[in-house]
């Protein structure tokens, strides 16, 4: 599966954004962020369709193994790291943030609706879909000391894109970057832009890390969809299987 991320070290050091003053999804209180830049989580309400990777897992526990390795490295402090019962696969993306980014938001549903009324139509839209009940990934890489880049194994190679295709059908969510989304197993967020020798040693310690606990990620077992609603990134509550 062709993927479409950044050079690492532009990513972290913010070469790849120009002009962003801090790195995707962290700000100050009250200016929409998910997170401060001291790593404290703010509010960020949504909802989603996910694969929580399973807690009881081999694979779960390799993550878990990878995040403790990354905090324990020298720039852990430069990361706000994601509970491991938070884990999870991301199939397709709902709506999020205080400002509900209109730009991926359901055709024909009002512009003014709660979180809450676009969950209800979705919940509505996605009753009786059939979508594969199982489906199987493999870890690439640890991207940039943050995030696991994933893809599907044999037929789930395509078949999560095609999943996704279906998925945007029936919610009429046309999300920007469709094309070129890369499937990934979030376990961090950079709060800050690093300097290209940090940068380097990050992404060091991200192949270091991925070369000892990379091989017990290269068959997890997803189950079924969830749409879920969130209220920050470190809780993703299933309210229906797909």
């Amino acid at each position: 599966m062709t993927t479409f991320r950044p050079d690492p070290v532009d990513h972290l050091t913010g070469r790849a954004y120009p002009g962003a003053g801090q790195p995707s999804g962290i700000s100050a209180p009250g200016e929409g962020g998910k997170f401060t830049a001291e790593g404290r989580m703010l509010v960020w309400p949504g909802n989603t369709m996910i694969c929580h990777i399973d807690p009881e897992s081999d694979a779960h526990a390799a993550l878990v193994d990878i995040q403790a390795g990354l905090k324990a490295g020298p720039h852990g402090g430069s990361f706000t790291f994601l509970p491991a019962e938070s884990l999870h696969m991301t199939v397709f993306q709902g709506i999020s943030g205080p400002d509900a980014n209109r730009f991926d938001w359901p055709a024909g549903v009002d512009r003014d609706a709660t979180r809450n009324q676009v969950t209800a139509v979705l919940k509505a839209r996605l009753a009786g879909i059939s979508l594969p009940q199982s489906r199987r990934i493999r870890a690439l890489e640890i991207f940039a000391g943050h995030s696991m880049t994933v893809d599907g194994i044999g037929p789930d190679e395509e078949g999560l894109r095609e999943t996704r295709a279906r998925l945007s059908e029936v919610t009429g969510i046309d999300p920007k970057g469709f094309e070129t989304y890369t499937f990934h197993i979030s376990l961090a967020y950079l709060l800050h832009w690093l300097s290209e020798e940090v940068a380097r040693e990050v992404i060091a310690l991200s192949e270091a890390l991925f070369a000892e606990h990379g091989p017990r990620l290269q068959d997890i077992r997803l189950g079924r969809v969830e749409l879920c609603n969130f209220e920050h990134m470190h809780h993703f509550e299933p309210l229906q299987l797909l």
